[in-house]
Order: C-alpha cells, then structure tokens, then sequence
C-alpha cells in the first residue's frame, strides 16, 4: 500500500513539473513573445529594459523572442510557446478566444495606420498615389487593414495601385528609400521608433481612425499566482523611471488594464486574419 502511494505521489510530481516546465521553458526561464512588426533585433534591443526588470522582480531567467513572420508567430502563440506575450489588438483577440490566453494590459496610448511617403515626394494626399506602389507590413498585421480601408475611403480602388510586400513595418520604410516604393502604410506605435534619421525624411500623408494599442497576454498553462506576480510586476516597471520612458519613448503612452470592451472591438479584424490564416497553405 505505501509503495502503491510513494508511486502516485511520484506521479503526480511528475505531472507537476512537467506542466510547470512546459508554461515556463527550459530551467524555468520566463519566456517572453513579442509579435514581429520589427526585425528581431530591434525587438529584442526595444524590450530589454522591460526584459531586465522583469528578470530582477520575478529572480528568474527571461528571454525574449520573436517569430520570422506573423503566421509563424501565431501558430507559436496557439502553441502557448509563449509565458508572456505582446500582441498587435486584433492577434490578442484571437489569442484569448482560440488559445485562452490571459488578458492583462494594453498600451494606453490607440494606434493609427499611416500612410508615408519620402519627403522629397511630390506625394501629399492619397489621391497622389494612384498609380504608385505602396509597401505593406505582413498582411496579417492591423495596419495594412487600415491603411488599406482608409484609401478605399478616399475613393481609391484596389487596382489604382500596386503592393510591394514587405515583412515588417520598418522593412516598409526602407522599400522607401531603396525606391521600391513610393509610398508606405505603417503603424503609429513603429513611425515613433523609427530612428530620428529615417523619421525625419519622411511626410506623413493620411493618418485612419484609432483602434487600442498591442496587448499583453499571460500563458493560461501559468498558475494564477504566478500570472497575478507577472501583473503586479509590469505594474511597477510601468511606475518606474525606465518604465515611463520605455513607454513615452516608443509611443506606447503607458499602462492600461485590458478590458473586454476593448478585445471586443477586435472581433472583425480577428475573423478577417482568420480566414486569412486558412488560405494561406
């Protein structure tokens, strides 16, 4: 009878950790996703800060990772390859109704697709772009969905221009200034984190209508203690000195706790990537 004990108990152990191991990576490092509308580079540079005070407050290993593209990024998020994860409005939606990831804060400041063009360019409305190519992020991300939607507004059909893709919004800016476009719609949260260089060469020639900012989600295989220390501990880095200017630097504004109203808002644009995500091979 003990022994038949001593093995369930070992069990059950067993169980534990290995459930533990699995929300938490490997020698129980934190790992952080943040969905690729930069390279991974800038990523990983943008968010060490935060990375670094997460890895001082929680005393435990962090790393921070991205995915080569946004289909592989959501099929990692669906994975819950991810503890913590910060993701464009629309992806979060899709993360807590299809993956059951924890909603926690959103950045305050709402997004906004631009539409930019070189400042040398004779290009000032958007009328000035029929006939013009344009650069888009992956088309799985927000921004070309409002970018897009906001020329259509503007009177201008799909045919009345031509689509240079790009994989990320700063990859956008720079099919600009290699001439492989004459115009780019990117977001509002990547134009404030361009380099002052690059910023500064370019006119803004149509901003849409606002949506939320990038939410961030905890993994649901995280028990809710550990999920309540990760909120409590963005909290403070939100509160610190490095965190206000982690914030207002990269045009995040700040801290805002996400609300169902806000994910709800999503839902269209959820189903849209949805469907786009289906007929993709």
């Amino acid at each position: 009878m003990r022994r038949l004990l001593y093995l369930a108990l070992c069990l059950l152990l067993t169980a534990l950790l290995a459930s533990a191991h699995a929300a938490s990576g490997p020698d129980d490092t934190l790992v952080l996703g943040v969905f690729p509308n930069m390279s991974a580079r800038a990523i990983v540079t943008l968010y060490q800060p935060l990375q670094a005070h997460l890895e001082k407050n929680l005393h435990q290993r962090v790393q921070t990772y991205s995915a080569p593209d946004f289909k592989a990024f959501i099929e990692r998020t669906f994975n819950r390859d991810y503890d913590v994860v910060v993701l464009a409005p629309h992806l979060a939606r899709l993360a807590q109704t299809e993956a059951g990831y924890v909603p926690l804060f959103r950045y305050s400041q709402e997004l906004h697709a631009m539409v930019v063009a070189p400042l040398s360019s004779a290009i000032r409305t958007p009328e000035d772009l029929r006939g013009k190519t344009i650069a888009l992020p992956d088309r799985l991300a927000i921004m070309p969905v409002l970018g897009l939607r906001l020329l259509r507004n503007r009177g201008l059909a799909d045919g009345d221009f031509k689509i240079y893709p790009a994989a990320s919004h700063s990859n956008a800016v720079l099919a600009l200034q290699r001439g492989e476009a004459q115009a780019a719609i990117i977001g509002s949260v990547p134009y404030a984190q361009l380099p002052e260089d690059l910023r500064s060469g370019l006119r803004i020639v149509a901003i849409s209508e606002s949506i939320p900012n990038q939410f961030i989600l905890a993994n649901p295989n995280l028990p809710p203690a550990r999920i309540e220390t990760i909120r409590k501990s963005l909290l403070e880095f939100a509160a610190a000195e490095e965190g206000r200017h982690f914030f207002e630097s990269n045009g995040f504004g700040g801290l805002k706790a996400a609300t169902e109203t806000d994910l709800k808002k999503m839902e269209p644009y959820a189903r849209d990537v949805q469907s786009l995500l289906k007929a993709q091979p």
